[in-house]
């Protein structure tokens, strides 16, 4: 994304919003700008079709005067100007049914198709963010990701395409009226030029910057209301014990406040588009009155160019103020064009496609050779080394920050080392081989993560409900000593956990975790503080659950983080970090 010298975003040009469409998609693009063009005939056919009325409502001589009304009247075999009135009436009526059925459809095949735009950059920018790993995720804030994914991909495609399309639908019906006004009467167009022009210029020249930052200022207060939601019910008992109810309340006003005050400085820039455009029109009339009267015409001999203008202006006034309004959307979601050029900038279209499996060979050893891991300024490991053998059982101990976790997410490749490396059986571990390596891998966290879905579907974490193995599914909940709770629930393994597991105490959460390990078959179980928020007895039971199930797997590494030494008891060996 370009910037000027003061750091401030350049507003990304409209071609460069265009090169943003996929490739696969920009035919679409063309087929919506055709339609565009449609439309823009069609609410033009609804304006020629109006003139026939108007003139014979205007002079009951248009039939004579008017060639192409009087073969009308001939070829149909009229015999009273009344009954022609009144075909011409239901005939306009028709037209303006087929014209308006016709206006809907192609306005869904717009919308459908700036929906499946959405669609693709909300996807894309999701599965950008998914690949960037762990250390991108803990380096944003949570609530400004999801904007980015939701919102600022819907201000894209609705804010900044779906006003361009609209902007083409209104300047092409423009020059369409223009043009027919400057067949019948140039000087109706000088004056409609001289009139109108002016003022949209000025409007949008003086409101564009002020749009482009009370559109930033809008996603920035939005991004920053949710971040206050999310936090509020996240942490609402921590709120309600104490006694913040108010502080939060004030906290969640405030910034409601500004983003209303923020979105109702826009509503009034769109408003008093509006409003000008009537005085442009007004302006217009009494200009026309003035120079007519000027040149020495009677008011009589206005009344069909004024009649005229009063259609032209029908669709005038409304599409000129449309096009200034689309113009100030474009320009306050002109940032959702700069984001998206930035997340995009150089990244390939990513697909998670359903992956192998196969998991790397582990029959021997893990090693840790040298390893140096820092967060900034911050060291956390310094040359450290460790090996590792299949079957161990390693407790990990530690102050807070001595690098505990830090290991295990440098161990599941989540963060790579900065130096030195890790290796399987004499095989490093590297970007190209991390699945397959994860692939032998569970780890149960202190808060076990548990989405609002099944039991079942958290034991089997990652495969869709169909797919799911009732044998393995049952083996896992039998030796995670599950089928107490299983059995006493309304749905059985169907039962719905809740959000976070709410429905769930905290040790059976680690049951489902270590469940789930099991139905992965995984080969390296990682605990890290599992048990450190259980009571006592439950902590208890969880422990001895683990050290019965090594017991009978004796082919299962067991890495586990703790500070109580009786939970690493069963360990073979402790490491002290």
């Amino acid at each position: 994304m370009k910037t000027t010298e003061n750091n401030t975003p350049r507003a990304v040009s409209i071609r460069q919003v265009v090169s943003l469409i996929p490739p696969d998609k920009r035919h679409g693009a063309i087929g919506v700008v055709a339609g565009s063009v449609a439309l823009a005939l069609l609410d033009f056919i609804g304006i020629a079709v109006l003139v026939p009325v108007l003139l014979l409502v205007l002079n009951e001589s248009a039939i004579s005067s008017n060639p192409l009304l009087q073969r009308l009247y001939d070829a149909f075999g009229f015999s009273s100007f009344n009954s022609f009135v009144i075909a011409v009436c239901g005939a306009v009526l028709a037209v303006i049914i087929i014209k308006s059925a016709a206006s809907l459809w192609l306005t869904d095949r717009r919308n459908r198709y700036l929906l499946s735009l959405y669609r693709y950059f909300s996807t894309r920018m999701f599965d950008i963010y998914l690949s960037k790993g762990l250390l991108f995720i803990r380096a944003h804030n949570t609530s400004q990701l999801i904007n980015d994914i939701n919102g600022v991909c819907l201000r894209f495609t609705e804010g900044i395409l779906g006003q361009l399309f609209a902007i083409i639908t209104e300047a092409i019906l423009l020059c369409l009226v223009a043009a027919t006004l400057l067949w019948y009467d140039p000087e109706l167009v000088l004056i409609a030029i001289a009139v109108f022009l002016p003022l949209m210029l000025v409007y949008s020249l003086v409101f564009k910057r002020k749009m482009n930052r009370n559109g930033r200022m809008e996603n920035k207060l939005l991004v920053s209301q949710n971040k206050t939601l999310y936090e509020t019910l996240r942490g609402y008992s921590d709120i309600e014990i104490n006694n913040a109810e108010r502080w939060v309340s004030k906290r969640f006003r405030d910034g409601l406040h500004s983003l209303t005050d923020c979105r109702r400085k826009a509503l009034l820039v769109k408003s008093s588009a509006g409003r000008m455009a009537e005085f442009s029109l007004i302006l217009g009339v009494i200009v026309m009155i003035i120079i007519g009267l000027a040149s020495g015409n009677s008011m009589s001999s206005l009344k069909v160019s004024l009649g005229i203008f009063a259609v032209a202006a029908y669709k005038i006034v409304p599409s000129v103020s449309r096009i200034v309004n689309n113009w100030v959307e474009y320009k306050r979601n002109s940032f959702a064009a700069e984001k998206i050029t930035e997340t995009f900038a150089g990244q390939p279209a990513i697909r998670f496609e359903r992956h192998d499996d196969t998991a790397m060979p582990f029959q021997h050893e893990i090693r840790f050779e040298h390893i140096g891991f820092g967060y900034g300024d911050r060291t956390v490991l310094k040359d450290f080394s460790l090996t590792i053998r299949k079957g161990e059982r390693i407790g990990i101990r530690g102050y807070s920050g001595a690098g505990k976790t830090t290991l295990f997410n440098l161990l599941c490749g989540f963060f790579p080392p900065d130096t030195g490396h890790i290796s399987i059986d004499g095989t490093v571990l590297s970007p190209d081989n991390v699945r397959s390596w994860q692939n032998n891998l569970a780890y149960v966290s202190q808060d076990v993560f548990l989405p609002d879905i099944s039991i079942a579907e958290n034991i089997a974490f990652g495969h869709p409900r169909d797919e799911i193995s009732p044998t393995r599914l049952a083996a896992a909940i039998r030796a995670a000593s599950l089928e107490e709770l299983v059995a006493g629930l309304p749905d059985g393994a169907d039962t719905v956990a809740g959000e976070a597991g709410c429905r769930l105490s905290g040790g059976q959460r680690q049951r489902i975790g270590i469940a789930r390990a099991l139905y992965k078959d995984a080969s390296v179980l990682l605990f890290d503080e599992a048990t450190s928020s259980l009571d006592a007895k439950t902590e208890r039971e969880i422990v001895e659950a683990i050290e019965s199930l090594s017991s009978r797997h004796k082919e299962l590494t067991i890495l586990m983080i703790s500070h109580r030494d009786n939970t690493l008891a069963f360990c073979d060996r402790i490491i002290d970090l």
